[in-house]
């Protein structure tokens, strides 16, 4: 389901409701371009989390052409990191591919479960940054991200109901006393990604709606793959089967692979997958 809105002609914003997920792309002053994801993975926070900080996502996620470096900047040997990753990835749109080629500062906190990230380097984007957090899905995590959004952005409209973004202050209350009592990880997850995406040059009148769509896409896209190496790692580390290797452990790639939480926009759509005779190289 997808509804839009407009508030007078500074902002324009569309939002992606699908099962379990929310997507909305907001267009601001200039152009600025704000994007934020909600969903709920039937997985723990620990395997989303290792999923989007794996070095090996090459081979989790589609269209991920290649990662040229991934350099550990500083680690303070408690969960916490600083890296620089680049990476290429592969999108068609129509009749045109387009290579992406992003340099990013990454920071990964291993206890909060929260991934930041920012270009590095002077490209196309003159903003590129964003935030992903994992956490148990609580109606006390729901509550606390539906608080913080309204207070950090007053002037956005409040959400629409969203009738899965409710666990239920009875149910969720009695989960999470039976994973404390039981020193049991949460089975599913809430996962948040908060991103700005801000070009250097306009983009034509025509085609902006197009651009709110195909943020969209390289995000659902993304989700999709998460949620897909999630159940099969799930499956693989449930009693009786042996736990999955780790995506490092089954690609020769993995050395040279980046972290997938700063692929949102290097993510490669499939519209016309064999129709792309024009090549595109854009440095983000």
């Amino acid at each position: 389901v997808k509804r839009s809105a407009q508030d007078g002609e500074a902002k324009k914003a569309e939002s992606w409701d699908e099962k379990n997920q929310q997507i909305v792309v907001q267009e601001g002053n200039g152009f600025l371009y704000n994007l934020q994801m909600t969903a709920k993975v039937d997985s723990s926070p620990s395997v989303i989390y290792g999923i989007l900080t794996d070095p090996a996502a090459v081979s989790v996620f589609r269209n991920l052409k290649a990662c040229v470096y991934r350099n550990i900047l500083e680690d303070d040997g408690k969960g916490r990191r600083k890296l620089e990753v680049q990476h290429r990835a592969i999108a068609r749109f129509l009749f045109i591919s387009m290579t992406f080629e992003t340099t990013l500062h990454v920071w990964e906190d291993d206890h909060a479960k929260r991934i930041k990230f920012r270009n590095a380097r002077d490209g196309f984007m003159k903003k590129f940054d964003g935030t992903w957090v994992v956490q148990p899905f609580t109606e006390q995590n729901v509550q606390g991200l539906k608080k913080g959004r309204q207070s950090n952005d007053s002037s956005q409209q409040a959400p629409h109901h969203v009738p899965w973004l409710n666990p239920g202050s009875v149910l969720s209350g009695l989960q999470a006393m039976h994973s404390r009592f039981h020193s049991k990880e949460a089975s599913s997850s809430l996962v948040t990604l908060e991103q700005a995406i801000l070009p250097k040059a306009p983009a034509p009148p025509g085609v902006k709606h197009l651009i709110r769509a195909l943020c969209a896409k390289q995000i659902r896209d993304m989700m999709e793959d998460l949620r897909k190496e999630a159940d099969k790692r799930t499956a693989a580390a449930a009693p009786g089967l042996q736990p999955t290797q780790p995506a490092s452990h089954r690609t020769s790639k993995g050395a040279k692979a980046a972290a997938a939480a700063s692929l949102t926009l290097a993510h490669g759509t499939d519209i016309w997958d064999m129709a792309a005779p024009i090549n595109i190289t854009i440095r983000l």
